[in-house]
């Protein structure tokens, strides 16, 4: 299955979660779960800082999601309650994790950030420009 597809599929299941919760909140909602298990892989950066085409590329393709799960969760994360908060906090971390690995990147939201960080190192100018993303 195209992992774009799957990707975009697991977040409208989550604003669709998100928006029956605000209209039935007696009912509960049905399940955004993907029945697929998916594992994220403890990353490891490599010594040299050095990013892969792959991971570039992977890297890429995952940030529209993200942004897109941020807006998703915006006011979760204005509750005052503080139980409520941190639960939104762990499905939006877990959410994250499972974007990431769908679009390639296994060591989950780890791997995307040490990707964001090592962006503007030298050493990877060359797959930087191949995948077409400007470093500001």
């Amino acid at each position: 299955m195209d992992h774009k597809f799957v990707t975009f599929a697991f977040i409208a299941g989550i604003a669709f979660n998100g928006c029956q919760q605000k209209k039935q909140a007696q009912t509960p909602p049905p399940s955004t779960e993907i029945k697929e298990e998916i594992k994220v892989i403890p990353f490891v950066p490599p010594a040299d800082s050095t990013i892969t085409a792959q991971q570039m590329k992977a890297w890429a393709n995952t940030n529209e999601f993200l942004d897109s799960l941020t807006q998703l969760y915006s006011d979760s994360f204005k509750v005052s309650d503080p139980v409520k908060r941190m639960h939104y906090q762990d499905n939006f971390s877990s959410a994250q994790d499972k974007i990431c690995v769908l679009n390639g990147l296994s060591g989950g939201y780890k791997e995307y950030k040490w990707i964001l960080n090592n962006i503007g190192n030298p050493k990877n100018k060359a797959v930087v420009e191949a995948a077409g993303v400007a470093v500001h």
